[in-house]
């Protein structure tokens, strides 16, 4: 019995060391089965309770060559979800993972194991554009662009958009071609993004998306020029016609471009050592200019005769100008030099005005250059010409002077008498008397240059031949529609009272007047109608008639700048009673005012100005440096930015700057100053 105890209480001595030994012997088994992370958690009381495990694993994330990845990895626990992100370098693309199925650049993983991933990345295909600028697509016409590839992935398609054309694929390589040509048609539907103050192009962006087998896609853009269809015109047309031209360029622009003057860049900035006009002085005042299609290419190019100034009155026109051509080439208008066939170029002081014509019956566009000469004391003149058009046959022109007429302030043509030939109205010529006075002149069209006075076009027993006196500003055009070519005459409208002019001692001498042409091509005093006067605005800069509103009446749209009685110191009580309006002030070519008016049934003409336009006056004195204060004597009644609206605005020439309203339907409202 005694010894039973003993056996017994040394076992629950030892007893221990056997439990120690058999756990160590259970854990080094089980670390030869499995690599996993196992933890134990200490005991919390003395009861049996279960123990917990935790299992984890590790991820190792990578990127190939040409990329980055958003994580590189590290251990979790058993369950856990990864998000991986590849990111592309510059020049490269995405093509998938090694240790993922997935063609997302976005995977997520979820970790059961231990697990590796790498994101691989190929380079984008490369593509070669033609040069910028590119071709000249005109509207209308389909033409092609090759561009150049070169992809290790291999050529699968190519997708193609653009905004105002219509654009196709007409030539790729094979499927899988590492490198070649996809070759496009492109033409443009509309011309859009057009800079008017520098040319009647525009431009449109053709997307290209490029894509390989490997799915890799390059996304570009290449901006191609655009122009309108060409327009060929008929030139034996009257010449207010002809004055229209979806031409709407800055000519100081232009010739800044073409180095040629930068007054545009330094005028009124104090600088006078950084110009570079052709004769030294400060800036060019452009009053002279013409847009015909010159080339016989559809699209008009410029003819303009610059005019010398020191920016100081005494320096006006004191140096003859040889006379520019800007042809349109490639969406741009380009200084051409004149070849005169071996003949010395022409100059001149200044010319006032410069109409368009086929005067030849050639079917080509000639011009016939307005000359006053000098126009400072002692004012003196100087012959009109005809710079006649030979560059359809050997690329020069060639020139005739007029000696019918010297100092001419304007001019005009039409076929007066339908023979088919232009016929010309020179306005204010001075004669060659003591007092300068101003003899105006129906000229008839001989043939290859020649003209003759018309002395029998006027039937009034005091008119051998067209002599008013006061003739700034004329038009010839049929302006009630009856078949016969009218004639639209204004001068200064304070004339008479000084006896600068003499008529039929009516008190219109100096008036805008509408002369009607008969079906036997002749004018009298009797068949005319008066323009109404607007009050401090006598002078007229330009004219233009066109049906506005489109009820087969034509409107006559006089533009006119500061000159009056009161401009002279005469009291406006003094005046001739067939002159009815209030007093006011008045800057002598300081200024603007646009007047609209219309005929009745009766021939009368009405003004209408505030029933079709506002915001039409600037009566501010002349600043040369204040250009919005100027004059302006270009006016065009035209669609400026050819989508279906009439406008009203003035040329931009010299330093003025460019007012435009626009028709909203019934009335002009201003958009531009």
């Amino acid at each position: 019995m005694f010894f039973l105890y003993n056996l017994l209480n040394l076992i629950m001595k030892k007893l221990p060391i056997y439990i120690l030994l058999l756990v160590i012997i259970t854990c080094s088994k089980d670390s030869s089965e499995d690599t996993s992370s196992v933890y134990v958690a200490p005991p919390t009381n003395t009861t049996n309770t279960p123990t917990t495990t935790v299992i984890q694993y590790t991820i190792t994330v990578s990127a190939g060559e040409g990329g980055s990845v958003s994580t590189t990895g590290g251990t979790y626990n058993d369950g856990t979800s990864i998000s991986i992100t590849a990111i592309s370098g510059e020049g490269y693309g995405f093509i998938g993972w090694n240790g993922s199925d997935s063609t997302s650049s976005t995977i997520s993983v979820t970790l059961t194991a231990n697990t590796t991933i790498e994101a691989l990345f190929g380079q984008l295909p490369q593509l070669t554009l033609p040069n910028t600028p590119s071709k000249v697509f005109t509207k209308g016409v389909g033409d092609t662009l090759s561009i150049g590839f070169s992809h290790a992935g291999g050529y699968k398609t190519t997708s193609l958009s653009a905004e105002y054309g219509s654009v196709s694929v007409i030539s790729e390589p094979n499927e899988g071609d590492t490198e070649g040509n996809v070759v496009i048609e492109y033409t443009v539907n509309t011309v859009e993004n057009v800079d008017w103050t520098r040319t009647i192009a525009g431009t449109d962006n053709i997307g290209i998306n490029f894509i390989g087998v490997d799915n890799l896609a390059t996304v570009s853009e290449y901006q191609v020029r655009t122009q309108p269809e060409p327009v060929y015109k008929d030139y034996l047309k009257p010449s207010h016609d002809l004055f229209a031209t979806r031409n709407r360029v800055d000519l100081n622009i232009i010739r800044y471009i073409n180095e040629r003057d930068n007054s545009f860049e330094v005028f009124c900035s104090g600088d006078e050592t950084n110009y570079f006009n052709s004769s030294g002085n400060y800036f060019d005042e452009l009053d002279g200019v013409a847009y015909a299609d010159f080339n016989g290419d559809g699209y008009d190019d410029i003819i303009l005769h610059p005019t010398y100034t020191t920016y100081r009155h005494g320096g006006f026109s004191t140096v003859k100008m040889e006379y520019e051509l800007y042809l349109y080439e490639d969406g741009e208008y380009k200084y051409t030099e004149i070849d005169w066939g071996g003949k010395n170029p022409p100059d001149a002081f200044l010319a006032r005005k410069i109409i368009v014509g086929d005067y030849d019956n050639d079917g080509d566009p000639d011009i016939y250059s307005v000359n006053i000469g000098l126009d400072i004391p002692p004012y003196t003149g100087e012959p009109s010409l005809f710079i006649i058009n030979n560059y359809n046959i050997n690329e020069s022109f060639d020139y005739k002077f007029n000696d019918l007429v010297w100092g001419a302030h304007s001019a005009a043509s039409a076929d007066i008498d339908g023979d088919g030939d232009l016929d010309i109205f020179s306005v204010g010529p001075r004669d060659e008397s003591p007092q300068r006075t101003y003899v105006s002149k129906f000229l008839r069209n001989d043939g290859n240059f020649s003209l003759s006075i018309w002395e029998d076009i006027f039937s009034s027993n005091n008119h051998p031949f067209w002599s008013f006196k006061s003739s700034y500003q004329s038009e010839l055009i049929d302006v009630d529609k009856d078949g016969n070519i009218d004639l639209v005459d204004m001068g200064h409208e304070w004339d008479y009272m000084y006896n600068w002019c003499t008529d039929n001692g009516d008190g219109t001498c100096g008036r805008g007047k509408i002369y009607w042409g008969d079906e036997d091509a002749k004018f009298n005093e009797e068949r005319k109608s008066l323009i109404p006067i607007v009050r401090n605005f006598g002078t007229s800069t330009d004219i233009d008639i066109i049906d506005l509103d489109n009820d087969g009446v034509n409107e006559i749209i006089i533009t006119r700048t500061g000159g009056d009685i009161d401009s002279f110191g005469i009291e406006s009580d003094n005046m001739n009673d067939n002159f009815s309006y209030s007093n006011g002030s008045s800057y002598f070519y300081g200024g603007h005012y646009i007047q609209i008016n219309k005929l009745n049934s009766q021939r009368e003409i009405l003004d209408v100005t505030s029933d079709f336009i506002e915001n039409n006056v600037n009566n501010n004195a002349l600043q040369m440096c204040s250009p919005e204060d100027g004059w302006f004597f270009h006016t065009r009644v035209e669609d400026y930015e050819g989508d279906g609206t009439l406008n009203i605005f003035n040329s931009l020439v010299s330093y003025r700057v460019q007012h435009i309203w626009e028709w909203n339907g019934s009335k002009f409202v201003k958009t531009a100053y």
